[in-house]
């Protein structure tokens, strides 16, 4: 006969997920405001900017399926395109799949525009974590490799 022992339950304080969640936004919001200039040197509207972190997700899509995810008409998409094929961030090329059909892709210049906006603020991060004791840091590493696991 076998005996299991579950490992004991711990109890999250009331209210303690909340004050995690505002601590979370507490950071956001101010790495936005503290590291902003990388993003208002950034010359670009907001629809192009979201089709570029489309296709950074993505890595390639067609005309229809940026309309659909974007909530817009596909021939506005195709103007946001050139706009971005102009700037050099996209490029359009041949579907490997089909050749009658075009996706759209992130140019080396495009993922480095937006590589250096978000590595930017993991420095500014970085430097605040030296401030921290070694206990600190195992503390956060743990927190935020947990919740890393539930995305």
């Amino acid at each position: 006969m076998s005996q299991t022992t579950d490992a004991p339950q711990l109890t999250i304080a009331p209210g303690l997920d909340e004050q995690v969640e505002e601590q979370i936004a507490s950071l956001i919001r101010l790495m936005a405001v503290v590291d902003c200039k990388p993003w208002m040197n950034l010359d670009i509207t907001m629809p192009q900017f979201k089709v570029m972190l489309f296709l950074w997700q993505g890595q390639r899509a067609r005309v229809g399926v940026l309309a659909e995810n974007l909530g817009i008409h596909p021939s506005n998409v195709t103007g946001i395109l050139d706009r971005l094929v102009d700037a050099g961030f996209v490029c359009r090329e041949e579907d490997a799949g089909d050749a009658r059909l075009v996706v759209s892709r992130l140019t080396p210049k495009g993922e480095s525009t937006l590589s250096h906006l978000y590595d930017s603020r993991a420095a500014r991060i970085g430097e605040r974590l030296t401030k921290l004791s070694s206990e600190e840091l195992l503390a956060l590493r743990t927190g935020l490799g947990a919740l890393l696991a539930e995305w």
